[in-house]
């Protein structure tokens, strides 16, 4: 007999519900208990912590890490090959262009693209980059190990690159096996002279590690100012470079074709320097130095009245057209280790006893104090001689360089008598010396020892020495004798100035006491000839002196020419005066010989200081030089202004690759050309 199932109302839980019931009977209730509020409480507050966890990771990836990241990705998807900006140029107070540009190619590498990349074909990469381009391998080496291998900014491998280097690169290694090596078009300095300038204008050079601290918003792959004007204007001189976008795709395709933002232009400086005038001053110092077997000396010509530097040579020179481009490595290498150093802008950094030219200036402190009548007549004799009462046998003896009888203040300035102005300084028979204390007033006075605030870099305060001064160099013999006062009373001992004190102290004479700011650049143009930046004329320090007492050493400096050392310039047209100046030095064993003068005499336009150092006679070797130069400016510069020539006439830019040589590279073959349309269209030209 079959059994009937029927249907039941009891559900599945009922069922279980039941025979849990039979087992657990005292129990039972435990199974409908509701969850308590305290779990629901950690169920939600868990909950609510993933929550904004999850937000609060989002927020930070897109909110707060949402550019840099932005940033991140794009340069995983972008790069970009400079376009450089051409530097400002740099004219002479007649707007004639001393130091322009030159179209140049230039080799790059972009590091990420080099280092993504892990190949066997790396290192035979790196030999044909060092052959193809001339370089040391271990020096290119050397570079890749410093690059920072996630960086995508463009680094400099090398500069003044040739057509055929250019040619060898493009046929010898393909397109896919560069690694991030590309070619661009670049600026390098072009100079009118490469090396009357440089000790002014300067040079430039790669950046530094250094110069990338200082500079962090220029690309590593920049030029910048390295010394003279080019560095100390930097900020002015140096565009902004542009940029040839690339899209890299996922398989490392490159599409050159994103876009280019063009370079701006640096801005033009306009300076003091008269080009003819320094070139040459240049060679005129050159060619005498070669004549007199000399290694070192400097000349500079100012406009006494305003302070302007007219010109300013320093001899060794340096190769600037060498040091911007980096090559021939033999000429840089030589001028490192020249043991003369050429890096020291003697006019400037140069500090050196004044010798003789110190002479008018005690002559003015004398009359100021009153310690002497201009007037009166002393008889020089050949030496003093001044007891030693330590020992009696050794004497110390202060000699002139020859007896020259009866003097006054105006002869004794002009025939440079020694023992006039050991009288005047230290004292001698009935003449009250000035004593140490009140020469370094003077001198003080004068501005001397202070910087006067060139604008250019390294100028050097000098030295005026003391009892006190003494006592800290000399502890073994500290006592300031009578013999120091005679010895920085004709500018010998420890009396160190620059030829630029020099100048500007004699200048001041000429210039009813007032000492003038020498500066160099005059204004600085922006590309629409709109002045950002103008010096004017400044008064340092203006010497509260009596025209009276000014014009009896004017005359002794002017009697310098008529009658004394400087006689061979009688005949220059215009009449010129100055003084000249002998300062041992060595222990006495060699001299350096100087003149500091100008002219005309009555209204001067121009000084001229000229220092020769170590000549085989004393400043006498200097007056031919002097000469040489104020009658080239009388006949050019005196007689016959030039005239201030208009920006727009003239070619500031030459091309030294043509547009053939760089579109030849495939990634810059539009680059290249581009960038050479907006350099053109960006000029100072236009």
């Amino acid at each position: 007999m079959k059994k009937r199932y029927t249907s039941s109302n009891l559900s599945l839980e009922e069922i279980l519900v039941d025979k849990h019931a039979k087992t657990y009977e005292e129990n039972f209730e435990r199974l409908e208990r509701p969850i308590s509020d305290s779990n629901v409480l950690k169920f939600f507050i868990f909950s609510l912590l993933c929550v904004l966890t999850i937000f609060g990771r989002i927020f930070y990836l897109n909110i707060i890490k949402g550019n840099e990241n932005y940033l991140i990705s794009e340069k995983n998807r972008t790069r970009y090959i400079l376009i450089k900006a051409p530097r400002g140029i740099i004219y002479d107070r007649y707007h004639n262009a001393i130091v322009s540009n030159k179209t140049s190619l230039s080799l790059i590498l972009l590091p990420r693209d080099f280092f993504d990349v892990t190949t066997q074909n790396k290192d035979l990469l790196i030999k044909q980059i060092s052959s193809i381009f001339n370089l040391d391998i271990v020096e290119l080496q050397s570079i890749l190990n410093k690059i920072d291998e996630f960086s995508y900014e463009p680094i400099l491998i090398k500069t003044n690159i040739d057509t055929d280097m250019a040619r060898l690169f493009e046929s010898d290694i393909k397109s896919t096996d560069r690694l991030g090596f590309y070619i661009i078009e670049d600026y390098t300095r072009a100079y009118s002279d490469a090396h009357a300038f440089t000790h002014v204008f300067g040079y430039t050079g790669r950046m530094s590690e250094d110069d990338i601290k200082t500079y962090p918003q220029y690309p590593i792959a920049d030029l910048i100012g390295k010394y003279g004007l080019e560095s100390k204007y930097e900020k002015y001189l140096h565009g902004l470079s542009g940029k040839q976008m690339m899209e890299v795709d996922a398989r490392s395709k490159i599409n050159p074709e994103l876009g280019i933002i063009n370079p701006k232009p640096g801005n033009r400086l306009v300076t003091t320097i008269d080009k003819e005038l320094q070139q040459f001053l240049y060679e005129a110092l050159l060619r005498t130095a070669n004549k007199l077997g000399l290694k070192k000396g400097t000349a500079l010509m100012t406009n006494p009245k305003t302070g302007e530097i007219l010109a300013m040579v320093s001899i060794p020179a340096i190769n600037a057209e060498a040091f911007s481009s980096g090559s021939p490595k033999n000429v840089i290498q030589e001028t490192l280790t020249n043991k003369f150093n050429p890096f020291i802008n003697r006019a400037i950094s140069g500090l050196y006893s004044p010798g003789s030219t110190i002479k008018p200036l005690v002559a003015l402190a004398a009359l100021m104090e009153k310690t002497i009548n201009p007037e009166d007549n002393i008889k020089d004799s050949d030496a003093i001689i001044i007891p030693n009462k330590y020992n009696p046998d050794k004497p110390s003896i202060f000699k002139d360089w020859k007896n020259h009888g009866q003097v006054n203040m105006r002869t004794a300035i002009a025939y440079s008598c020694n023992i006039y102005f050991y009288a005047l300084g230290g004292g001698y028979k009935d003449i009250p010396g000035l004593g140490i204390t009140r020469l370094k007033k003077y001198w003080q006075l004068f501005h001397l020892g202070s910087k006067l605030g060139i604008d250019l870099d390294n100028e050097k305060d000098g030295n005026l020495p003391d009892p006190e001064y003494k006592k800290e160099v000399n502890p073994n013999n500290p006592l300031w004798l009578l013999g120091d006062t005679y010895n920085v009373s004709i500018g010998q001992g420890d009396l160190l100035l620059t030829p630029l004190q020099i100048s500007a102290y004699i200048n001041s004479i000429s210039n009813n006491g007032k000492i003038m700011k020498p500066y160099v650049v005059s204004e600085i143009l922006d590309d629409d000839n709109k002045v950002i930046f103008k010096q004017n004329p400044t008064v340092v320090k203006n010497v509260n002196i009596p025209q009276k007492y000014l014009d009896i050493v004017l005359d002794g400096m002017r009697k310098v020419v008529t009658l004394g050392s400087g006689q061979l310039m009688k005949t220059i047209p215009f009449e010129v005066a100055g003084k000249t100046g002998s300062a041992q030095i060595q222990g006495n064993t060699k001299t350096n010989a100087i003149f500091a003068g100008f002219a005309p005499y009555k209204d001067p336009e121009v000084s001229i200081l000229v220092l020769l150092e170590e000549p085989p006679e004393g400043s006498v070797v200097t007056i031919p030089l002097v000469d040489e130069v104020l009658r080239f400016y009388y006949n050019n510069r005196f007689v016959n202004k030039p005239e201030v020539q208009d920006f727009n006439n003239d070619t500031e830019t030459t091309t030294t690759t043509s547009k053939n040589s760089s579109s030849m590279f495939n990634v810059q073959e539009e680059n290249t050309q581009t960038s050479g349309q907006d350099s053109n269209s960006n000029s100072p030209d236009n």
